[in-house]
Protein backbone atom coordinates (compact mmCIF):
# COMPACT_ATOMS: atom_id res chain seq x y z
CA UNK A 1 0.00 0.00 0.00
CA UNK A 2 1.25 3.23 -1.16
CA UNK A 3 1.80 6.05 1.42
CA UNK A 4 -1.37 7.95 -0.15
CA UNK A 5 -3.58 4.89 0.33
CA UNK A 6 -2.32 4.72 3.76
CA UNK A 7 -2.91 8.10 4.59
CA UNK A 8 -6.32 7.75 3.63
CA UNK A 9 -7.09 4.76 5.35
CA UNK A 10 -6.01 6.13 8.22
CA UNK A 11 -8.32 9.72 7.81
CA UNK A 12 -11.06 6.75 7.08
CA UNK A 13 -10.29 4.71 10.23
CA UNK A 14 -10.08 7.95 12.47
CA UNK A 15 -13.24 9.55 11.11
CA UNK A 16 -15.28 6.08 12.06
CA UNK A 17 -13.42 5.78 15.61
CA UNK A 18 -14.69 9.68 16.43
CA UNK A 19 -17.81 9.01 15.27
CA UNK A 20 -18.09 6.08 17.05
CA UNK A 21 -16.82 7.19 20.63
CA UNK A 22 -19.11 10.11 19.89
CA UNK A 23 -22.28 7.68 19.51
CA UNK A 24 -21.91 5.58 22.72
CA UNK A 25 -21.16 8.81 24.83
CA UNK A 26 -24.52 10.06 23.37
CA UNK A 27 -26.02 6.49 24.22
CA UNK A 28 -24.22 6.36 28.10
CA UNK A 29 -24.12 10.03 29.11
CA UNK A 30 -26.17 12.47 27.29
CA UNK A 31 -29.48 10.44 27.10
CA UNK A 32 -29.60 9.08 30.41
CA UNK A 33 -28.80 12.05 31.68
CA UNK A 34 -31.59 13.72 29.83
CA UNK A 35 -29.57 16.08 28.61
CA UNK A 36 -29.95 18.72 26.48
CA UNK A 37 -27.61 19.65 23.93
CA UNK A 38 -27.32 21.61 19.71
CA UNK A 39 -26.73 20.13 16.46
CA UNK A 40 -28.70 17.27 14.80
CA UNK A 41 -28.83 14.91 17.72
CA UNK A 42 -30.42 18.11 19.71
CA UNK A 43 -33.08 18.49 16.88
CA UNK A 44 -33.36 14.75 16.97
CA UNK A 45 -34.26 14.94 20.88
CA UNK A 46 -36.81 17.42 20.26
CA UNK A 47 -38.21 15.12 17.28
CA UNK A 48 -38.63 12.46 19.52
CA UNK A 49 -40.09 14.17 22.00
CA UNK A 50 -43.24 15.11 19.78
CA UNK A 51 -43.16 12.48 17.65
CA UNK A 52 -41.52 9.38 19.07
CA UNK A 53 -39.55 9.21 16.46
CA UNK A 54 -36.10 6.59 16.79
CA UNK A 55 -33.06 9.48 17.40
CA UNK A 56 -30.77 7.78 15.01
CA UNK A 57 -33.57 7.00 12.41
CA UNK A 58 -33.82 11.13 12.15
CA UNK A 59 -30.14 11.45 12.78
CA UNK A 60 -29.78 9.27 9.52
CA UNK A 61 -32.37 11.26 7.41
CA UNK A 62 -31.52 14.42 8.35
CA UNK A 63 -27.51 13.46 7.00
CA UNK A 64 -28.61 12.05 4.10
CA UNK A 65 -30.37 15.17 3.06
CA UNK A 66 -27.58 17.61 4.79
CA UNK A 67 -25.58 15.82 2.67
CA UNK A 68 -27.30 16.49 -0.70
CA UNK A 69 -27.34 19.67 0.09
CA UNK A 70 -23.56 19.91 0.86
CA UNK A 71 -23.04 17.96 -2.29
CA UNK A 72 -24.72 20.84 -4.31
CA UNK A 73 -23.76 24.07 -2.78
CA UNK A 74 -20.37 22.87 -1.20
CA UNK A 75 -19.04 20.38 -4.26
CA UNK A 76 -18.30 16.67 -4.39
CA UNK A 77 -14.80 16.78 -2.18
CA UNK A 78 -16.73 18.07 0.53
CA UNK A 79 -19.55 15.80 0.28
CA UNK A 80 -16.56 12.76 -0.50
CA UNK A 81 -15.53 13.89 3.25
CA UNK A 82 -18.30 13.71 5.10
CA UNK A 83 -20.09 10.67 3.67
CA UNK A 84 -18.52 8.98 6.24
CA UNK A 85 -19.60 11.15 9.35
CA UNK A 86 -23.30 11.04 7.79
CA UNK A 87 -23.86 7.40 7.95
CA UNK A 88 -21.03 6.12 10.36
CA UNK A 89 -22.48 8.23 13.54
CA UNK A 90 -26.78 7.05 12.89
CA UNK A 91 -25.35 3.23 12.57
CA UNK A 92 -23.15 3.78 15.50
CA UNK A 93 -25.73 5.00 17.74
CA UNK A 94 -28.35 2.82 16.60
CA UNK A 95 -25.73 0.10 17.60
CA UNK A 96 -24.88 1.71 21.08
CA UNK A 97 -28.87 1.33 22.08
CA UNK A 98 -28.50 -2.68 21.15
CA UNK A 99 -24.86 -3.11 22.37
CA UNK A 100 -25.74 -1.18 25.82
CA UNK A 101 -29.39 -0.97 25.70
CA UNK A 102 -30.38 -0.22 29.24
CA UNK A 103 -27.50 0.16 30.36
CA UNK A 104 -27.35 3.44 32.98
CA UNK A 105 -23.54 4.06 34.48
CA UNK A 106 -24.89 7.21 36.77
CA UNK A 107 -27.71 8.77 37.41
CA UNK A 108 -26.33 11.67 38.89
CA UNK A 109 -26.80 14.68 35.57
CA UNK A 110 -23.75 16.68 36.85
CA UNK A 111 -21.57 13.51 36.13
CA UNK A 112 -23.50 12.94 33.26
CA UNK A 113 -22.87 16.65 31.73
CA UNK A 114 -19.20 16.29 32.12
CA UNK A 115 -18.60 13.00 30.81
CA UNK A 116 -21.50 13.80 28.20
CA UNK A 117 -19.28 17.31 27.77
CA UNK A 118 -15.80 15.48 28.12
CA UNK A 119 -16.84 12.38 25.35
CA UNK A 120 -18.83 14.43 22.94
CA UNK A 121 -16.03 17.43 22.14
CA UNK A 122 -13.08 14.52 21.86
CA UNK A 123 -15.43 12.44 19.89
CA UNK A 124 -16.39 15.52 17.27
CA UNK A 125 -12.93 17.20 17.92
CA UNK A 126 -11.05 13.70 16.65
CA UNK A 127 -13.58 14.11 13.74
CA UNK A 128 -12.66 17.35 12.75
CA UNK A 129 -8.88 17.12 13.33
CA UNK A 130 -8.87 14.68 10.21
CA UNK A 131 -10.52 17.42 8.02
CA UNK A 132 -13.85 16.05 7.78
CA UNK A 133 -17.00 17.10 8.97
CA UNK A 134 -19.28 15.60 11.16
CA UNK A 135 -21.85 16.46 8.59
CA UNK A 136 -25.66 17.44 9.77
CA UNK A 137 -26.07 20.69 11.54
CA UNK A 138 -22.01 21.56 9.82
CA UNK A 139 -23.40 21.77 6.58
CA UNK A 140 -25.98 24.53 6.94
CA UNK A 141 -23.14 27.44 8.71
CA UNK A 142 -20.87 26.21 6.18
CA UNK A 143 -23.37 27.09 3.06
CA UNK A 144 -24.50 30.76 4.89
CA UNK A 145 -20.76 30.95 4.62
CA UNK A 146 -20.41 30.36 1.11
CA UNK A 147 -23.01 32.48 0.07
CA UNK A 148 -23.31 35.30 2.07
CA UNK A 149 -19.63 35.02 3.71
CA UNK A 150 -21.65 34.58 7.43
CA UNK A 151 -18.83 33.22 9.68
CA UNK A 152 -18.85 29.69 10.64
CA UNK A 153 -19.04 29.50 14.01
CA UNK A 154 -21.24 32.43 14.87
CA UNK A 155 -23.85 30.71 12.40
CA UNK A 156 -22.53 27.24 14.82
CA UNK A 157 -23.88 28.80 17.63
CA UNK A 158 -27.08 30.50 16.39
CA UNK A 159 -28.60 27.09 14.69
CA UNK A 160 -26.99 25.67 18.23
CA UNK A 161 -28.97 28.14 20.71
CA UNK A 162 -32.01 27.82 18.24
CA UNK A 163 -32.42 24.33 18.87
CA UNK A 164 -31.67 24.54 22.71
CA UNK A 165 -34.42 27.05 23.25
CA UNK A 166 -36.73 24.55 21.23
CA UNK A 167 -35.55 21.80 23.80
CA UNK A 168 -36.74 24.37 26.52
CA UNK A 169 -40.15 24.08 25.68
CA UNK A 170 -40.27 20.71 27.10
CA UNK A 171 -36.99 20.78 29.68
CA UNK A 172 -37.07 22.04 33.35
CA UNK A 173 -34.80 24.59 34.42
CA UNK A 174 -32.41 22.48 35.72
CA UNK A 175 -31.89 20.29 33.04
CA UNK A 176 -31.70 24.06 31.43
CA UNK A 177 -28.74 24.88 32.72
CA UNK A 178 -27.10 21.10 32.32
CA UNK A 179 -27.92 21.69 28.60
CA UNK A 180 -25.67 24.96 28.97
CA UNK A 181 -23.16 23.66 30.60
CA UNK A 182 -23.00 20.86 28.31
CA UNK A 183 -22.72 23.21 25.36
CA UNK A 184 -19.90 24.91 27.40
CA UNK A 185 -18.08 21.77 27.69
CA UNK A 186 -17.72 20.09 24.90
CA UNK A 187 -17.15 23.41 22.77
CA UNK A 188 -13.94 24.05 24.90
CA UNK A 189 -12.79 20.04 24.81
CA UNK A 190 -13.65 20.52 20.90
CA UNK A 191 -11.04 23.14 20.16
CA UNK A 192 -8.40 21.50 22.88
CA UNK A 193 -8.80 18.37 20.63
Amino acid sequence: MDQAHLKRACTVATVILGNVFYAFVIKLFLLPGNLMTGGTTGIGLVVKHFTGASISGFVLVFNIVMLIVGWTLLGKKFALTTVISSFTYPIALEAANHIFGDLVITTDPMLNTIFAGLGIGIGLGIVIRTGASTGGMDIPPLVLNKKFGLPVSVMLYAFDFVILISQMLFTNKEEIVYGILLVLIYTVILDKV
